[in-house]
């Protein structure tokens, strides 16, 4: 049996030199991209047998087998699938793939697998890998081409896509309505209506030479009104009282009142705002008795104006109209022609309506229309709605005797087209030009939810044969209903091209809010994308996610060129190393089953990126330590046994 140590020894020897053969082939490729690591599995050799085992027996108890292993060897040597690190490396087509699956390589004859990605372009355009020249394989089982140069041709827009809000509260359209700045009020005088003289017939004034009376007209200052030496005297007649009064006095006028020898002042300005007060003056007591007045003030009244109101009863009028007098009623229709004529009081007429009459002939055609509101406002209404430019001017001719403080007109509400909102978006012809296109979105007048839209462009760029879409409607909630006036789609012709476009308008789905809505008064819609494009020349190409060789051309397109082959295993470990981090089949690893990124359990492609190798350094420093123990007590084993072999040949001595 000492011999057999020795055999044993060598053993473990031989299965610790194998075992530090894989951690130093590990930690030698602890930087290669890609590299999956070994593990050395160890198991013992066949065990001779002293004495077999044997059961219980009666008083004698079982014993076990005496068995003397006879050494180790080396039983497996299994690849480590763990996914590896990803490291950034820049270039567009590096790959790695995270998760379970190879890249596919060919040479033409015969398929490799592999975890490393680093390809590049040959000079023939294919994708290969840079490390060996083999081709990569596309998902058709095809080679992939990547073209240095390339055009992508324009393609013409089919279809706008539309989103936002149209007004759910309508705001048009309204007539445009001018008012005077004030309202117009017919009114009286302030009226002091005196009693008979004391003295009647007659005015006693005998006692008054010289005395004063004071009048305030209107609230201002008051005036004194001297009674002369000639009226001074027990017998002054009513009209020569009447005389003097309206000689002196401003803002009022007096005359013979309802009784005799009693006179009656009243104020020149009508209304609420007119007042008159008599007063004594300083040592003239008795004058307002002997003139049968009194020191009360007297007011005016007024209401609002109506069309019966005669011109002379309004508030505003300063000076009382005669026959003859001439009034300037002049502006603009609402289509901007202008309109000019005078009123004649007393021919045309007297009264404030026949007056909103003569400006209503003067307009003519119905253009627009005069009225007097409930508060005397004067008021000139468009008959259409719509924006316009309608404008009136009412006002006294120089020379007349009479006058008003006519106020000016104003506008009281803008006239406006029906609720509309216009938005637009360059469609792309099939030369690849762009075409500005503007599309109105207009409310119809007989349904709020109803819209219609029409488009427009450039009359030198071309024609719209159907440039209209009718009748969109919306639901209750305000969500997008349906087009429901029989095509949703616009046709050009543009200039240089013999075939017609049509492009189809998407408004959304109908019952959602994906698309166009009609909420509030707010206006947000817009078209926001349209499917065409003008030509583009390739700029660069990469990889996405699912493999796809995409390309990136000058006008903001993305193309997929082709498809990067991953090639799935049951058993991964039973694949067979060829070098260059690439991997063959084996009886042990089935057949390879062919897929993509992303599908049948295949991980993903990340762009620009490598997968470091899978070794860790620190657990093969540690397996290091142990295959050195274990190689140097094995040695310890071979020298003991002969150690003891020269003792046993000493015996003879």
């Amino acid at each position: 049996m000492v011999s057999t140590a020795l055999y044993t020894g060598l053993s473990g020897l031989r299965s610790y030199q194998t075992y530090i053969d894989v951690i130093g082939n590990n930690l030698a490729n602890v930087s290669t991209p890609g590299f999956r690591s070994s593990r050395a599995t160890f198991s013992d050799v066949l065990s001779f047998t002293v004495r077999a085992g044997s059961g219980p027996n009666g008083t004698f108890g079982g014993q076990n087998p005496l068995q003397i292993g006879t050494g180790t060897f080396m039983a497996s040597v299994d690849t480590n699938t763990n996914q590896g690190t990803l490291q950034d490396t820049g270039r567009p087509l590096d790959v790695a793939l995270q998760g379970r699956g190879f890249f596919t390589l060919t040479n033409g004859t015969q398929t490799f697998y592999t975890r490393v990605g680093s390809f590049g372009i040959d000079a023939n355009n294919a994708l290969v890998d840079l490390r060996t020249g083999l081709k990569v394989v596309s998902a058709s089982g095809s080679t992939i081409t990547v073209p240095q140069t390339d055009t992508l041709p324009a393609k013409a827009t089919t279809s706008v896509t539309f989103q936002g809000n149209l007004p759910a509260e309508v705001g048009g359209p309204l007539e445009e309505i001018l008012e005077s700045s004030v309202p117009f009020n017919e009114g009286t005088a302030a009226t002091k209506n005196g009693v008979s003289s004391p003295s009647s017939p007659g005015f006693d004034l005998s006692a008054f030479a010289g005395k004063t009376l004071l009048v305030s007209v209107n609230g201002g200052a008051q005036q004194t009104l001297t009674v002369p030496s000639s009226l001074a005297i027990t017998g002054a007649t009513q009209t020569s009282v009447i005389n003097w009064i309206n000689s002196e006095l401003s803002g009022a006028t007096a005359a013979a009142g309802s009784t005799t020898d009693s006179l009656s002042i009243s104020t020149t300005k009508l209304g609420s705002n007119a007042n008159i007060k008599f007063d004594d003056g300083p040592n003239s007591t008795g004058l307002l008795t002997a003139l049968g007045l009194d020191a009360t003030l007297v007011s005016g009244t007024q209401s609002a104006a109506t069309a019966t109101t005669d011109l002379n009863a309004l508030t505003a009028r300063t000076a009382p109209y005669q026959n003859g007098d001439a009034i300037t009623v002049s502006g603009t229709n609402p289509d901007g022609s202008v309109f000019s004529d005078t009123f004649i009081y007393g021919t045309d007429g007297t009264t404030l309506g026949s007056l909103m009459t003569f400006v209503n002939n003067t307009v003519g055609s119905g253009a627009a229309t005069a009225t007097i509101t409930a508060d005397g406002t004067l008021r000139f209404t468009a008959a259409n709605k719509g924006e316009a430019d309608l404008s009136l001017f009412i006002g006294d001719v120089s020379g007349n005797t009479g006058a008003a403080n006519w106020a000016n007109f104003e506008v009281a509400q803008e006239g406006t087209d029906a609720d509309s909102a216009t938005t637009s978006i360059d469609v792309v012809d099939a030369q690849g030009r762009t075409h500005p296109v503007t599309m109105t979105f207009t409310r119809t007048l007989n349904d709020p939810t109803v819209w219609d839209m029409v488009a427009t462009i450039n009359d030198l760029e071309g024609t719209i044969t159907q440039d209209s879409i009718g009748q969109i409607r919306f639901n209750n909630n305000g969500s997008f209903n349906v087009i429901g006036g029989g095509t949703n789609t616009l046709s050009f012709s543009w200039d240089g091209i013999t075939t017609a476009q049509n492009v189809k308008i998407n408004l959304g789905t109908s019952g959602s809010f994906d698309g166009v809505a009609m909420l509030g008064d707010a206006t947000t819609i817009a078209a926001v994308d349209q499917d065409g494009y003008g030509a583009g020349t390739l700029l660069d190409a990469g990889f996405d996610k699912d493999g796809n060789l995409v390309a990136y051309y000058s006008n903001g397109q993305s193309q997929a060129l082709d498809q990067l082959r991953i090639s799935m295993f049951g058993n991964e470990g039973g694949l067979v190393r060829q070098g260059d981090t690439l991997f063959t089949e084996s009886p042990n690893s089935d057949d390879a089953i062919a897929t993509t990124a992303n599908a049948a359990g295949a991980g993903a492609v990340r762009a620009g990126q490598l997968e470091n190798s899978n070794v860790d350094i620190a657990v093969e420093f540690v397996n290091l330590i142990e295959a050195q123990r274990g190689f140097q007590a094995n040695s310890r084993v071979i020298t003991t046994t002969d150690e003891i072999l020269a003792e046993l040949m000493n015996i003879v001595r």
